[in-house]
């Protein structure tokens, strides 16, 4: 078994978590020493804030590690160094360091906690300005919430992950909120009154400067037609400011700045979009009705929606807002993946609810989805996959892209 293979075999889940004083004990272990932290929350959109905050940085002449996640294709895409992804060599010699470093501690790495490890390890090998962390779920507790001098940004908090993280926005909020450090600066955006409550409450309980995404004009940029694309690039930039002390940044690097997955068009008129929670469904969908109505043309679907999401609430969001000629639904290569047979049925219950008028076939893989989907589009038609991060990796994977 290669790293990459014991990687894979770690669960991503445990019945007991690691606390934070055990991860310290094990970051101290592990002899990790990092620069200024960049530490990224929020409900959607923290990926794109990661990517476009670390080209500003490079750009200016900064080294910069970036820790993201979920990954498309490999697991190396999470741990980047100046916006390039691990060596497979530097994966598997620091994975047998950790490895042999963490065995024997009271509670095991989840595949999330190992990873993270492993990308400390690596930023601090190397001459680092700035380290970028995305938290996995939440913050408070998240295992990337040990560090005291840290930069926070606060995405969007909406509806997702309910099982852990509360049902309603201020709970959300508050597990957010909880990457603010005593005396930091917190770059957040303020478009949530609820989610604003939460934040201002516990950043005025450390003593830490507040500066809202509403203090820049985002809503003039014109890189792209995606709000949460623009809100992103903002929240970026009002960062960049915070880290290099300047009242200006270049932000011509927002322009060429891909981040896969995200409203991102693969080939003409085929348009993957990894929105996979109740608030991007809405954004996703405001997406399209601007990229059809543009282009004026007829909208199909490639959907596939993980088990443990709300594929109900999300179906139902676009069936009462899309007309949709035909929808694809398939299966994913993962044990997230939802049965097709219950998606299958939930679409047309939603179908017939809102008096919409489509097409279904079911797929058991994704390629097969495609291809199916590509070959029947028609010119004046568009097509849009969405529903999983998952789904624009087995996408992506085709050579062609």
């Amino acid at each position: 078994m290669n790293e990459k293979e014991y990687i894979e075999s770690i669960p991503m889940w445990a019945k007991k978590k690691a606390t934070l004083f055990e991860v310290k004990k094990n970051i101290k272990l592990l002899d990790i020493k990092l620069p200024k932290i960049v530490h990224v929350a929020g409900t959607n959109g923290k990926g794109s804030v990661c990517a476009y905050l670390s080209n500003i940085l490079t750009a200016d002449k900064k080294n910069v590690g970036t820790f993201i996640s979920p990954h498309l294709i490999e697991i190396n895409e999470r741990i980047l160094f100046n916006m390039l992804p691990i060596a497979d060599a530097e994966l598997e010699n620091i994975s047998k360091y950790v490895r042999k470093k963490l065995n024997g501690v009271l509670t095991p790495p989840t595949y999330f906690e190992y990873l993270f490890y492993i990308a400390m390890v690596y930023f601090s090998g190397l001459p680092m300005d700035f380290v970028i962390l995305e938290t996995g779920m939440g913050g408070r507790l998240d295992v990337t919430n040990v560090f005291d001098k840290t930069l926070s940004i606060i995405t969007s908090i909406g509806m997702d992950h309910m099982m852990y993280l509360g049902n309603t926005v201020k709970e959300i909020a508050f597990e957010k909120a909880g990457i603010i450090k005593k005396d930091s600066t917190v770059i957040f955006d303020d478009g949530d009154k609820e989610a604003n409550e939460v934040i201002n409450e516990v950043a005025k309980k450390e003593n830490a400067k507040l500066i809202a995404l509403s203090s820049i004009d985002y809503e003039s940029f014109d890189f792209t037609y995606v709000n949460y694309k623009k809100k992103a690039a903002a929240l970026a930039i009002l960062a960049a400011k915070e880290l290099l002390k300047k009242p200006d940044i270049d932000t011509e690097i927002i322009k060429s700045t891909v981040w896969h997955g995200r409203m991102e068009e693969i080939e003409k008129d085929i348009i993957i979009d990894g929105a996979h929670n109740e608030p991007a469904i809405v954004e996703f969908v405001n997406n399209v009705l601007t990229v059809s109505k543009k282009r004026n043309k007829k909208i199909k679907l490639l959907i596939s929606i993980v088990k443990d999401k709300e594929a109900e609430r999300m179906l139902d969001i676009i069936t009462s807002s899309l007309d949709v000629k035909k929808y694809y639904l398939s299966s994913l290569h993962s044990y997230r993946s939802n049965d097709i047979k219950k998606l299958y049925n939930s679409l047309n219950i939603l179908l017939e609810k809102n008096k919409r008028l489509s097409d279904i076939a079911c797929y058991n893989n994704t390629r097969q989805a495609l291809s199916d989907a590509e070959f029947e589009k028609r010119d004046d038609e568009i097509l849009f996959c969405v529903g999983s991060l998952y789904l624009m990796g087995e996408i992506l994977t085709d050579d062609r892209f």
